[in-house]
This record gives structure tokens, C-alpha cells and sequence, in this order.
């Protein structure tokens, strides 16, 4: 990976478009982000990006991959030192990993696990990322794609995923259509709990709304929920105690015959703790000075029942 992908300059730059890792989020398809999240991202209210020690890895795997592929192939492996765009359709971008002097693109992932990729030498890769690499060939107007992957850190395998002109053609009307919302300000609806306060958790709305039956299903299943909820966390702390007995003052490891451990219960150091009230109270007009009020935001409370 260069230096110039990553960096904030990349980040901005890539809110222009829809990128290769934006098109499975904008059709439903990722398991990461759904197509409000690149909606937010696309519009600069997303949170900061940060990096995960996986993301991380993948980034370090990198170059070992990119050589195993030169190694395995015996093609040298360019990269590009800019966000590319469609010739045509200039909402369409991509950030390449690789590719090579005979216009196949080369795209390096690392996964923990084997779920959604098939024999190696084939095209059978998680549905996600045939729709990466399908995005990266329509900008580049590659005819085939190469996927390095290393799985649970074993020895990389290569799989090849032609070029799928209707796929393609897909992606494309469903980046348009995602892109021209962002362009009108309106944003997709939103599909998750997480979408659901970020889009309305901070309105200011007032006054009653009646129920429709979807709203009542969906309260009355809430309410079983969270009672299934209640009685796995009181049979949680239940067994939590009987362990908890069978060690008593006897140890702090509970294991096997073998030797192989089960539990811990170790005494663990003291927790440093700021005590706001004794300020408060000796220095007020200091606590006062480091007061933060932070946004308002709508809280969710779920009423008695009365079916």
C-alpha cells in the first residue's frame, strides 16, 4: 500500500465517488456497513475512520501477498499512486491493490475464515467481494480479476473472477441511484438499530404517533425479548455462583483432570476512580470550569403493557 492511500487526503478524496469497497454496502450486500453508513460517509458526518487490529494485519500482509502473487504468476505487480475514476460515469472510483502490465486486476485480503470461498483457482469468493472486484474492473475496464487470500494465516491461495457484464451493469445503475442521493440529500432509509439512532436519535420531535400493526408486532416482540433476556441473565448469575462456590478459598483456577483450564476467579487490583462529588463540593467553582454538556440525544423507553 503507498502512502498515499490511507491518508486523510485519500479519505476525502474517496467521499467524490462510490468506491470498489463502498458498491456491496450500497446493495445490501456487506456484512460491515450498511448503505446508510456510506451515505453519512459520503456526505462527511461519518464517524472518523479508524483501523482494527485485523485492518491493521491486512495492511501488513500486504506486500508477502503481492510477492507470493509475482512469485506464483510470474507477474510484476504495479500500483497505483492515485484513486482511479470511470471514464464515464466519474461517480464510479476505485483504490487498487494491484494490477498487472496485461490489465488483470489484483486484489490482497487476509480472512480468519474459510466461509464463502470455494475451491482455489476458481471464482467462488464471498458474494462481497465479487462485487469489489467487479466494481474495480468496470473502472479500469480489466477484463479479469486475481484474488490473493490468506485464511486463518495459512499459505495464500489465488482465485480468478472474470468480468460479469451484467453484474457489472447492476453495480453500475445502483451507484447512479445511490449517488444521486447523496448529490439531493436524501439519504436511504435507515436498516439497523445503530442507522435508527444516528438518523433520528438527536431530532427534536414531539407528539404522538398511533401504532401500526408492524409498530404493535414489534413492541410486543421487544417485550418477549427482553424477558428471555432477563431469565438467560438471571440463569447466567446462577451458574456463575455455583463455580464461584466450587472454587471458595480452596483456589482461583477451577480445571480438568488434565490440567486444562476452565475458569479463573483471581483477586484483582483496585480500580482508581475520580471522585467528582468531593470536588464538587471543596472546589466548585473549579468543578464548574470542567463541566461538559454533552448533545441531546432522544432516549428509547419501552411502557407497561397493556395487551
Amino acid at each position: 500500500m503507498n502512502k498515499f492511500m490511507g491518508s486523510p487526503q485519500w479519505l476525502e478524496e474517496r467521499r467524490k465517488g462510490i468506491g470498489a469497497s463502498d458498491s456491496a454496502a450500497v446493495m445490501g450486500l456487506s456484512p460491515w456497513r450498511t448503505p446508510y453508513q456510506v451515505y453519512l460517509d459520503k456526505i462527511g458526518e461519518a464517524k472518523p475512520w479508524d483501523s482494527n487490529p485485523q485492518m491493521s494485519w491486512g495492511l501488513r500482509m500486504e506486500p508477502a501477498l503481492r510477492q507470493f502473487y509475482s512469485d506464483v504468476t510470474n507477474r510484476p505487480v504495479r500500483l497505483p499512486d492515485k484513486i482511479l475514476y470511470h471514464s464515464k460515469h466519474q461517480f464510479l472510483l476505485a483504490s487498487l491493490d494491484g494490477f498487472t502490465d496485461d490489465k488483470r486486476v489484483v486484489e490482497l485480503k487476509t480472512s480468519r475464515i474459510s466461509k464463502g470461498w470455494g475451491e482455489p483457482g476458481t471464482n467462488e469468493i464471498p458474494d462481497y467481494y465479487v462485487i469489489q472486484v467487479q466494481h474495480q474492473m468496470i473502472v479500469t475496464d480489466f477484463n479479469v480479476a486475481d484474488v490473493v487470500v490468506s485464511i486463518g494465516g495459512g499459505v495464500p491461495e489465488l482465485y480468478e473472477v472474470p468480468a460479469d457484464k451484467e453484474l457489472q451493469e447492476m453495480i453500475i445503475e445502483a451507484a447512479a441511484d445511490f449517488w444521486q442521493r447523496v448529490v439531493d440529500g436524501n439519504p436511504p432509509d435507515p436498516v439497523t438499530y445503530a442507522d435508527a439512532i444516528q438518523r433520528f436519535g438527536r431530532s427534536a420531535a414531539e407528539g404522538i404517533v398511533v401504532a401500526s400493526d408492524e409498530a404493535i408486532h414489534a413492541v410486543n416482540k421487544l417485550r418477549t425479548v427482553q424477558g428471555e433476556i432477563s431469565k438467560l441473565k438471571a440463569a447466567e448469575e446462577e451458574i456463575k455462583g455455583k463455580l464461584i462456590i466450587a472454587l471458595g478459598e480452596m483456589g482461583d483456577t477451577l480445571v480438568l483432570s488434565d490440567g486444562t483450564k476452565l475458569i479463573t476467579y483471581k483477586l484483582s487490583k483496585g480500580r482508581t476512580t475520580f471522585d467528582a462529588k468531593t470536588l464538587e463540593k471543596e472546589l466548585p467553582e473549579v468543578y464548574k470550569k470542567y463541566l461538559k454538556t454533552s448533545e441531546p440525544q432522544r432516549r428509547f423507553l419501552i411502557k407497561e403493557s397493556i395487551f
